[in-house]
């Protein structure tokens, strides 16, 4: 697991207005923690777009502000542009290394489960997992093989690889994957069904009361 650093610079909030800031490149970000004051930053669009691409959302990230100061921070909070997602603001929060957090990490699949596409669609039900682990050892995401996936044995909790320093502290026996039949498998059933009901002799109805004319 690499490292995420990041460097960022004091932002005066009552000078320069977060709107300028943001034209210019740059976005504000607030750290705050137990027995600190909240301090107020600026760090580079680009350079944040890319932390946060690399698991900054979930990992530690430490914070190298101009000057000499250095923050140890779990990201708390983004605030996005509704179009084209640009980062507007991101909260952070400082964290000791010795204290266990409390942290939800995104879940992410490898392989591929062998009946899919017969008949029947991989299905994710759980993005992502609450975890407990040191902040050092809070991981990017979670890694999970779907190979051995199939429709009778979804993965559960409880199945998810073990990661060292990291607690599973969400429910065991929920569902991450499971296989479910597509919309065409399950009309092909249906089909199959009404072709077994429908081979049987049709019944001989007899002849009506007009037909006795002819006699």
């Amino acid at each position: 697991m690499s490292k995420l650093v990041i460097e960022a610079a004091l932002r005066d909030v009552e000078a320069v207005k977060a709107r300028h800031l943001r034209n210019q490149g740059l976005v504000p970000v607030n750290v705050y923690g137990k027995g600190m004051k909240p301090v107020s930053l600026v760090v580079g669009a680009r350079e944040m777009d890319l932390t946060l691409r690399h698991g900054g959302a979930s990992q530690l990230v430490e914070v190298q502000v101009a000057g000499g100061d250095v923050h140890n921070v779990l990201v708390k909070e983004i605030q996005r542009q509704p179009v084209g997602h640009r980062v507007l603001h991101v909260d952070m929060m400082a964290v000791r290394m010795d204290e266990k957090q409390h942290v939800s990490v995104p879940i992410t699949r490898t392989g591929k489960a062998a009946d899919a596409g017969s008949g029947y669609m991989t299905l994710q039900s759980l993005e992502a997992v609450l975890i407990e682990a040191l902040p050092a050892d809070i991981p990017a995401s979670i890694e999970v093989d779907i190979s051995a996936l199939d429709p009778e044995n979804p993965i559960r909790v409880s199945d998810l690889p073990v990661i060292n320093g990291v607690t599973y502290i969400a429910d065991a026996e929920e569902h991450v994957f499971a296989m479910v039949a597509t919309r065409v498998s399950e009309e092909s059933e249906g089909a199959e069904g009404l072709d077994g009901e429908g081979s049987a002799e049709p019944e001989v109805v007899g002849r009506g009361h007009g037909d006795d004319k002819d006699e």
